[in-house]
């Protein structure tokens, strides 16, 4: 190609080199970083300073951290404050500079529920031993599918599971889809745990099974259980406003519903998906729904359980 000359230039030529100059908005790193700060929700705000806390806590050379302290404190001070605890940094008393305190709609996840409630696709773990309380069991895995939930039965072994009353070799046990060694709770979006006395004294004896409520309660997940297995989950969890049922009243306390007793009214065919619900089907439904009770972690609960 020839080269082009000041007269057919397709715009206005000087006797100076032409350069291409960022604007002076490019130099402001501040205001877009505040604003995204500001509009999250407060656990979304957690969970940003305990990874800036976890990725600096891999740095030796106080400079850098002391630095990145300092940095972020020119997005907002409480958040630096809480990094420079966590650290060892200095904690800064000001801000390096005053936060707008604007927020925008669609940065939080916060900002996308749901259209319609629901628990389609999300994955129950139900954990069984011999001896389980084949009437919730069969109750809660029918709700469950019928709302197009994926139960999946969890048992110490893979070779029929037998509820009370049925003896071994009956041919009438449930085969588990997987043994207690060979699934995590992480796997799951919530777990399910049916009384019956010889079940739970089974898996009361199960380190793994113990795991399997701590860890889920840790990850703020979806917990049901009924009958004996109530007081399982609690002697699992026994933490400070965490409530559980004594009678045959369901309790929903940090997304942990539990029915001491039950009977027919406990489990019922026509599910509603509704905070505060009176039957357990729905109460347990509508806490899976939620996907996660960060309830908990605000309030320092999942991190005084051990998993």
């Amino acid at each position: 190609m020839s080269h082009l000359s000041p007269s057919s230039c397709p715009f206005p030529c000087s006797n100076h080199p032409k350069r291409l100059h960022r604007s002076k908005k490019f130099r402001e790193h501040y205001n877009q970083a505040q604003l995204f700060y500001n509009s999250m929700s407060e656990h979304e705000k957690m969970h940003i300073m305990n990874a800036l806390s976890f990725e600096l806590d891999h740095c030796d050379d106080p400079i850098v951290y002391k630095r990145m302290v300092e940095r972020i404190a020119d997005i907002d001070l409480d958040l630096a404050k809480g990094v420079a605890e966590m650290v060892g940094a200095d904690i800064p008393e000001v801000a390096g500079r005053p936060n707008h305190g604007k927020k925008s709609k669609g940065l939080s996840q916060e900002d996308f529920p749901p259209e319609n409630l629901t628990i389609a696709t999300r994955m129950v773990a139900i954990l069984i031993a011999d001896g389980y309380d084949a009437v919730a069991y069969n109750a809660i895995k029918a709700a469950l599918a019928a709302q197009g939930a994926l139960p999946f039965t969890i048992a110490p072994r893979r070779t029929p599971i037998y509820a009370a009353g049925e003896s071994k070799g009956s041919g009438k046990g449930v085969a588990p889809d997987h043994n207690l060694e060979g699934q995590r709770s992480t796997m799951y979006d919530a777990i399910f745990i049916p009384g019956g006395a010889d079940s739970i004294a089974t898996l009361r004896k199960n380190g793994r099974a113990l795991h399997y409520v701590r860890e889920a309660f840790g990850h703020l997940k979806a917990i049901g259980a009924t009958g004996e297995a109530v007081k399982f989950v609690q002697d699992a969890c026994s933490l400070p406003g965490v409530e559980f049922s004594e009678s045959n009243n369901v309790v929903d306390s940090y997304g942990v519903v539990t029915a001491a007793q039950t009977e027919a009214s406990t489990f019922k065919d026509a599910i509603n998906l509704v905070k505060n619900a009176k039957d357990f089907s729905s109460a347990f439904s509508y806490a899976i729904s939620q996907h996660k009770n960060y309830q908990r972690e605000l309030d320092g609960l999942s991190s005084m359980v051990a998993y």
